[in-house]
């Protein structure tokens, strides 16, 4: 039996649709049903994880396979938009999900926060508190009660960042206090103590190229071909592992699909020196229901293509009723949960659970359309629906093949859509304030009903989302997930707005009122004046309003603070791309009025895009007028008119076309231009290095700690000093790091103006070199210009400032 790779491509990537699952999956998944072996994999970041060991333990040794992320990459750069810190979080959080959907795994974190690159893992542990997230790894090996547990990375300086070290030694040691239950004693209200039988590094070819060799004399080592063809699916699992592994989109990870045999190493960390599956209970006879292991042997034995009969399925439904029998808790979830999906599958049920609107505000009231149909045999009854704690009986007969549709009212909650990790404010360990929430990947987006159905007596359950559908002449149904949201919310077009002089400045603010009644808003700051300071927004209405803000007479900093009878109206930011499930953030959406006295040279700037960052919005701020150029532009214009051209963040890495045009940008700089290069990385994807007038070297250099001591290494240079003096107190507030991929090496032409290190480290000069041209400048720098303008930090403008409008003397 075989599903053709499109199909099983379309079924497990067809994120937003509502397509059901064939026949062959319905036989796989009564495989994976059959062995209640649980493995962890563990790692620190999204995109850590190895797809291609995921998608092998769970599609061809058909075990229950989890990856535990330590954190949600908020700390990272992203290729496909402009969503940093946690809105990035989202987004990732997202992608690891939409990967798992792909090769079958779960996904659970801690509540750590990547704080970005960490050179080792005490300095991790510092910023993290050890104890905190180590008792979250114990938590989750608690609940989960894996036999096993594998790193992606060794416990030593070999993992390279500090998260990844810490990583493996978190495995490590809550090996041992997940079973001690004097360790986090606390946690032993909800879930039991547990000892995991052994831990292995998945190790690689990264750390060592002769595998095989040592595997000849230390019995540590073993080796896995997880490059198996899965003929029920069609497909190997390391083809779904490249599927899912091009999930992570923002990291930039598409990959080649992979095919054909290929080897994974395992090296044993702890536990005995036995194989990896070797003397694990692989049966729910050792969990105590002998009886599904025959139930089970039987149905996959004499599996049809036309799918389960109804004998088979009633046979199914009562191994269902016998789980309370299964002696290990996290086991007899995972089997009335899988039992549940087969037979819902095998019964052909599709439901559907509709609101009418995307948005509606807290503790509404609101109208639902349940539509569900059954369409592989007959006999079977809607029992109840069940959606935020309430209870709808139907107790109806479901027609064969025939829509069963009922509408009702519901009061939904009184909590927002929300990522329920960001509810709190935080530092490096987001705080959530109930132990049952903590590991979870998302809860408080979606409202999920349980619609209890039964067959000649038997019950079943479908979990749903509420989801709000339109449908569009081109892409036809597209569902969305239905949000509670404020009452009021707004959207504005920047984050700060900054003030040269005491000119007024203007910008549009989008209000929406999802409520049923009308409301008045109040728009203050300080003593600024803004007009108009009152608007009146209908019921369930949008209103954009263009707004004009003149600075104080002290021209001190003030927030525009939007309210309501006192109370903010909360911001609303959309995470919304084709590989994911729609996501939107509420928080405070106070606008930052920043009176900067700074001085710039020249109007116009010309600005490369790159993997996409928010540069472009802060020289507007900063009064340039901005254009976008691409290739074509650079060839058929003049670029003389442009005080400066800068390139975005990786723009070397992303856009092919760009080592193309040097000749022209070049020729821009010997008449006299300025040519700004933001950093890029040092990988494989780096498409030149030949950028500048002379050769640099990118290297995997950085400077961390955002309060790193800064060193004038050229004092004179116009970049310090004109037009704005620059003053140590400008390297004040700079958020997350100074900079990142500094250069190594130079050519003794370049000027290097700045100094960094991080702590018991070597200055690196290497963050901002400049050299003059012909008439005109070139410089690289590696500083992250791209996080500290958003966040308004006023040393990042003036400096970038001097560096646009440099010119020789």
């Amino acid at each position: 039996m075989r599903i053709s790779l499109a199909l099983l491509f379309f079924l497990f990537a067809g994120i937003k649709s509502n397509a059901q699952n064939s026949s062959s999956e319905v036989l796989h998944q009564l495989k994976q049903l059959s062995n209640p072996t649980t493995i962890m994999y563990i790692a620190a970041h999204p995109d850590d994880e190895n797809t291609r060991f995921i998608s092998w333990l769970v599609n061809d040794q058909y075990c229950q396979t989890a990856y535990l992320s330590l954190t949600r990459g908020d700390g990272g750069q992203n290729l496909i938009g402009q969503e940093l810190g946690s809105e990035l979080g989202v987004l990732r959080t997202q992608e690891l999900m939409q990967a798992r959907k792909i090769d079958g795994g779960e996904q659970f974190f801690t509540r750590a926060v990547d704080f970005g690159y960490s050179k080792n893992a005490d300095e991790t542990f510092e910023k993290w508190g050890k104890n905190e997230v180590l008792s979250d790894v114990v938590w989750q090996i608690r609940k989960l009660r894996p036999s096993v547990i594998i790193t992606r990375f060794p416990p030593d300086a070999r993992g390279g960042h500090g998260h990844h070290t810490a990583s493996a030694i978190l495995a490590l040691e809550a090996y041992d206090l997940a079973a001690d239950p004097t360790a986090y004693p606390e946690q032993l209200e909800f879930v039991d103590t547990w000892q995991v039988e052994r831990v292995y590094w998945n190790t690689s070819t990264w750390w060592g190229w002769n595998l095989d060799s040592l595997m000849q004399t230390d019995p540590a080592y073993s080796k896995y071909d997880v490059g198996a063809y899965n003929p029920t699916l069609g497909v190997s699992t390391n083809e779904l592992a490249s599927y899912s592994r091009t999930q992570h989109k923002s990291q930039g990870f598409g990959v080649n699909v992979g095919r054909g045999s290929v080897n994974e190493y395992l090296y044993l960390l702890k536990g005995d020196t036995l194989s990896l599956f070797e003397e694990l209970p692989k049966t729910w006879k050792a969990y105590g229901l002998a009886k599904a292991d025959k139930t089970l042997e039987s149905l996959i034995k004499n599996y049809s293509a036309e799918g389960l009969t109804k004998k088979q399925i009633m046979s199914l439904l009562e191994l269902r009723a016998g789980a309370d029998n299964i002696t290990d808790p996290q086991k007899k979830i995972y089997f009335i949960k899988k039992i549940d999906h087969i037979v819902s599958r095998s019964l052909g049920v599709y439901l559907e659970l509709l609101a009418k609107n995307e948005y509606d505000a807290i503790s509404s009231e609101i109208e639902i359309d349940l539509k569900a149909i059954v369409r592989s045999f007959d006999g079977l009854n809607i029992e109840k629906l069940t959606l935020e704690n309430q209870t709808i009986a139907l107790n109806k007969a479901m027609p064969l093949n025939d829509d069963f549709k009922e509408s009702f009212k519901i009061k939904i909650g009184q909590n927002y859509s929300q990522a329920y990790w960001l509810k709190e404010d935080y530092t490096n360990m987001f705080v959530v304030n109930s132990q049952r929430l903590i590991g979870i990947s998302e809860f408080g987006f979606d409202q999920k009903a349980e619609v209890v159905f039964s067959i000649d007596g038997q019950e079943f359950t479908v979990k749903k989302a509420l989801q709000y559908k339109e449908v569009d002449r081109v892409k036809g149904e597209i569902y969305k997930p239905h949000s509670i949201s404020p009452e009021l919310l707004v959207e504005t077009e920047v984050e700060n707005l900054f003030f040269l002089d005491n000119s007024l400045q203007k910008t549009t603010v989008k209000l929406i009122n999802t409520s049923g009644f009308d409301r008045m808003v109040e728009l203050k700051a300080g003593n600024w004046e803004i007009k108009p300071n009152k608007l009146f927004l209908a019921a369930n209405t949008e209103l954009d309003t263009l707004i004009e803000i003149a600075p104080s007479e002290k021209r001190e900093r003030a927030k525009l603070i939007i309210s309501s009878k006192s109370k903010e109206v909360l911001g609303l930011t959309q995470i919304n791309y084709d590989h994911i499930n729609k996501r939107n953030i509420y928080k405070s959406r106070a606008i930052q009025l920043i009176p900067l006295d700074f001085k710039k040279k020249g109007d116009k700037i010309a600005y490369i895009m790159g993997a996409g960052d928010k540069v472009p919005e802060a020289l507007e701020l900063m009064g340039y007028e901005v254009d976008i150029i691409d290739e074509a532009f650079i060839r058929s214009n003049s670029l003389n008119e442009y005080q400066a051209v800068i390139a975005g963040i990786r723009a070397y890495n992303t856009e092919k076309w760009l080592p193309e045009v040097k000749d022209e940008l070049m020729k821009y700089v010997f008449d006299g231009g300025n040519y700004i290069v933001q950093y890029n990385t040092k990988s494989r994807d780096l498409l030149s290095d030949n950028i500048g007038p002379k050769p640099f070297k990118i290297s995997r250099l950085r400077v961390t700690d955002e309060e790193s001591d800064v060193v004038f290494k050229n004092k004179e240079h116009a970049y310090l000093n004109t037009p704005n003096q620059i003053s140590m107190s400008d390297f004040d507030g700079w958020v997350q790091e100074r900079g990142l991929y500094f250069c190594s090496e130079w050519d003794s032409d370049y000027q290097t103006v700045l100094a960094w290190s991080d702590k018991g480290e070597e200055n690196l000069e290497g963050g901002l070199i400049q050299m003059d041209y012909g008439k005109g400048s070139f410089a690289y720098t590696g500083i992250s210009f791209f996080r500290e303008l958003p966040a308004g930090v006023e040393g990042a403008y003036k400096l970038l400032a001097n560096m646009i409008s440099y010119e020789q003397d």
